[in-house]
C-alpha cells in the first residue's frame, strides 16, 4: 500500500499537497486534538485531520489496518473538563473533576454501546469498536463518501415532493423509533446532521450524549436552528420521544418546502406554521396533519411517538380503519362463498357485493369522522395571486372581499421596531429569513427585501418573509485613540469589526496601557465588515 493523504485516507504516492482533496502534509494538528500520523489500538488506526469538534469531543477520518479501509474515529473529551498539551496524545483531566468525568464517560460508553447494537438499521453507521486509550474512550464507525442533505435538496432544486420524501425518510423514523425503545435519543435530528450515501439512502449523523443536547447542563448547548424544539431551550428540562419528533418533523418540513420552521423559541403561542398554497396542494391531507402535529410548539400537543408518527404519514386513520374493514369482510366472503344456502338463502357472491358496499359507506362515515374530529390546524396557508387570478376575480365581483388585504410595503423599515409594533390581531405576520445580507442601500435591521411583493394581494394572516440588512459592506473605522483596550474593542465590535491586540508601542502622548491607534488604518478609514483590526497600545514614553 502507498502513503495514505491523512486528509482524505486515500494513496497520494507521498504529495505534499493531496491532488485527491488538497489537504496540505505539513499541517498541524492544534491541541487540544489527536496530532497527526497517531497510531491508536495497537496500531490499529491511524488518525488523520479532525472533522468536526463538538462540547462532547471532536471526530476524524482514520485508517483501519485490519479492516483497510477509512473509518471515522470519534474520541470523547468533554470541554472544560478534559485537555491535552500540543503534539501530545495521553489527556489530562482537570482537577476536582474526576467524579464528573467518570460519570459522563461511562454515559458516552452506555450510549454508544447502545448504538453498537443497531447494526441491521440502514439509517445509522455502524459502529465497528468502542475501546479506551490516552486517558478516554473512543469509538469506530464506518466511513462513507457521501453529501450533505442540504446538498442534496439543493440539487434537486430547493425540495423533494411527498412521495420521493416518504421513501426517504422512512428508514429514519425506524431508526429513530428503535433508539427510543432501548432508552436513547439523537435530539439533533436536522438537514445538517444527515447525509446522502452513493445509494441515494439518509444516514443519521451526529450523535451525541444528551448533555450537550439542552440547556443548563454546564456544557455549551449545541441546538439546531429550527430544529430543536422548546424543552431543549429551557435549563435541565426532560428530553423524550417527542422531542425528536420535532426535528424530525422540521427537516421533513424542510426538505418538502425548502426552509426550516422558525426557532421553536420564538414560534407564537398558537404555533401557526406558514406553509405556501402550492406545496399544500400537493401534500395529502394526512401528510399536512402530521406536519402540524410534529411541530407543536407545546411537547404535550405534539405527537407523542414515531410509531404515531409513521401511522399519520403512511395513511389516515380513516385509511386503516376501512383497511381492517376490508380484511374481516374479506373472511366473510371467503366463507360466504364455500357456503351452499338453504332454498331462500343469501348467494355467496352476494355476501362479497354486499361486503364491497359496507366498506364504502365505511369509507364516508370515517372520512366525514376524521375531517370533524381532525381539522387542520395550527397553519397559516398562503398563496399570492397570479395577475390572471386578479384579473378575473376583478371581473367577476367588484365588491371588496374582507379576507383580502394588500400586502404592506416594509422595504426600508426597521425590522425589530416593526415586530415591536405588530399586535396579535395583525392581519399579517412578519418571518425573517435564516440569513441577513449586506446591503449598501439599507442600514444594518432594515429590510432589504420581502415575499410577497408590497401592494400583492393575499388572504388575511398571510406570513410576509423579510431579508434583513446586516449594514454596508464596508464600514467607517471610529476613534480609538486614547480610550481603554476595552472601550476600543467595544467600539470596534459595535461597528462589526473584530477587534486583535496589535504592538506595544512608546508614545508621548498616550498615557500606558491606553490605546495609540491601529496598527494599519487611520481612524475614519473604510474597511471590510468582519475585518480583523489590529489595535496599538501605549508602552508610554520612552524612557
Amino acid at each position: 500500500m502507498g502513503q495514505l493523504c491523512l486528509g482524505c485516507m486515500k494513496e497520494n504516492n507521498g504529495e505534499n499537497i493531496c491532488p485527491l482533496c488538497g489537504f496540505d502534509k505539513s499541517t498541524v494538528q492544534p491541541a487540544p486534538f489527536l496530532p497527526l500520523g497517531v497510531k491508536l489500538q495497537e496500531d490499529n488506526y491511524l488518525v488523520g485531520r479532525k472533522i468536526e469538534n463538538n462540547a462532547e469531543g471532536a471526530k476524524y477520518i482514520g485508517f483501519s489496518e485490519k479492516m483497510n479501509s477509512p473509518v471515522i474515529i470519534h474520541e470523547f473529551m468533554p470541554a472544560g473538563i478534559c485537555g491535552r498539551a500540543k503534539g501530545k496524545t495521553n489527556v489530562v483531566i482537570r482537577g476536582g473533576y474526576e467524579e464528573e468525568y467518570e460519570k459522563l464517560n461511562e454515559k458516552f460508553l452506555d450510549y454508544y454501546r447502545t448504538i453498537a447494537r443497531m447494526r441491521e438499521l440502514s439509517a445509522v453507521a455502524p459502529i465497528f469498536d468502542i475501546f479506551t486509550e490516552n486517558g478516554v474512550s473512543y469509538t469506530v464507525e464506518e466511513y462513507f463518501d457521501s453529501i450533505p442533505f442540504t446538498e442534496f435538496i439543493e440539487r434537486r432544486g430547493g425540495s423533494v415532493d411527498w412521495n420521493t420524501a416518504r421513501q426517504l425518510f422512512m428508514p429514519i423514523i425506524t431508526a429513530l423509533s428503535t433508539l427510543h425503545e432501548s432508552g436513547i435519543g439523537h435530539y439533533a435530528v436536522s438537514p445538517e446532521n444527515i447525509s446522502v450515501t452513493p445509494s441515494g439512502k439518509l444516514r443519521l449523523d451526529a450523535f451525541a450524549i444528551d448533555d450537550i443536547r439542552r440547556s443548563g447542563t454546564g456544557f455549551e448547548a449545541e441546538l439546531m436552528d429550527g430544529c430543536a424544539a422548546l424543552e431543549q431551550y429551557m435549563d435541565n428540562s426532560e428530553l423524550n420521544e417527542a422531542t425528536d419528533i420535532y426535528g424530525f418533523t422540521a427537516t421533513l418540513f424542510y426538505a418538502l418546502t425548502g426552509r426550516l420552521p422558525e426557532n421553536s423559541s420564538d414560534r407564537k403561542p398558537d404555533g401557526r406554521l406558514p406553509i405556501p398554497t402550492a406545496v399544500f396542494k400537493k401534500l395529502p391531507s394526512h401528510v399536512v396533519q402530521a406536519l402540524a402535529g410534529g411541530l407543536q410548539v407545546s411537547p404535550k400537543k405534539r405527537i407523542q411517538t414515531f410509531e404515531e408518527m409513521r401511522d399519520q404519514l403512511t395513511a389516515a386513520p380513516a385509511v386503516k380503519a376501512i383497511r381492517t374493514e376490508v380484511s374481516r369482510s374479506a373472511r366473510q366472503s371467503e366463507a360466504a362463498s364455500g357456503y351452499t344456502p338453504k332454498k331462500g338463502g343469501v348467494p355467496g357472491y352476494a355476501w362479497a357485493i354486499l361486503s364491497v358496499l359496507s366498506c364504502m359507506l365505511i369509507l364516508l362515515i370515517a372520512g366525514i369522522f376524521w375531517i370533524n374530529e381532525h381539522p387542520v390546524t395550527n397553519l397559516t396557508i398562503f398563496a399570492p395571486q397570479t395577475e390572471e387570478e386578479e384579473s378575473s376575480e376583478q371581473s367577476e365581483e367588484q365588491s371588496v372581499d374582507p379576507n383580502i388585504i394588500s400586502v404592506p410595503n416594509l422595504i426600508g423599515k426597521n425590522y425589530n421596531d416593526i415586530v415591536a409594533k405588530q399586535s396579535g390581531d395583525s392581519d399579517y405576520t412578519i418571518i425573517k429569513a435564516n440569513e441577513e445580507i449586506f446591503s449598501d442601500k439599507y442600514a444594518e435591521g432594515q429590510i432589504v427585501s420581502q415575499s410577497p411583493e408590497a401592494n400583492s394581494k393575499a388572504g388575511k394572516s398571510v406570513v410576509v418573509v423579510v431579508t434583513v440588512s446586516k449594514g454596508f459592506s464596508n464600514r467607517e473605522l471610529p476613534v480609538i485613540a486614547g480610550q481603554s483596550v476595552d472601550s476600543a474593542v467595544t467600539a470596534l465590535n459595535e461597528q462589526g469589526f473584530i477587534a486583535s491586540p496589535g504592538n506595544y508601542v512608546t508614545s508621548d502622548t498616550v498615557e500606558a496601557g491606553k490605546v495609540v491607534g491601529y496598527e494599519n488604518y487611520n481612524a475614519g478609514d473604510l474597511a471590510p465588515y468582519g475585518s480583523k483590526i489590529s489595535i496599538n497600545i501605549s508602552n508610554g514614553p520612552e524612557s
